[in-house]
């Protein structure tokens, strides 16, 4: 019973963490889109839906490896199973969601040029 508690502890502690990441993430973002034009410029196209996937699967992977690697050792929920990415495995996935990232800004950029 206590075990299920803290389980159900720590998921509200990792939604808790998910709303304040994506939260202040939203806000970069919004400012970085202004600056660069506007969403009028991916308003109504394909090119927004991939726009945000892009954005969503990094920052979703950014806050994957952070959790998995740091966070999950201070929460309540403790297992012996518990173990952080390997080094390998987080470099391969910091620079997927920064790949995923920087893409999205980049084609942002290009829609830029081409209006």
């Amino acid at each position: 019973m206590k075990k299920t508690f803290h389980f159900i502890l720590e998921l509200f502690r990792i939604i808790f963490i998910l709303f304040i990441l994506l939260f202040g993430y939203s806000f970069l973002n919004t400012f970085l889109i202004e600056a660069l034009g506007g969403f009028e410029l991916i308003e109504g196209t394909n090119i927004a839906t991939v726009f945000f996937l892009l954005q969503t699967a990094g920052i979703l992977l950014l806050i994957t490896i952070i959790y998995r690697n740091k966070l999950q050792f201070s929460g309540w929920y403790t297992s012996d199973h518990l173990k952080p990415f390997s080094k390998k495995r987080t470099q391969i996935f910091l620079l997927l969601s920064v790949v995923a990232i920087g893409g999205s800004y980049l084609i942002l950029l290009a829609r830029m040029l081409t209006v």
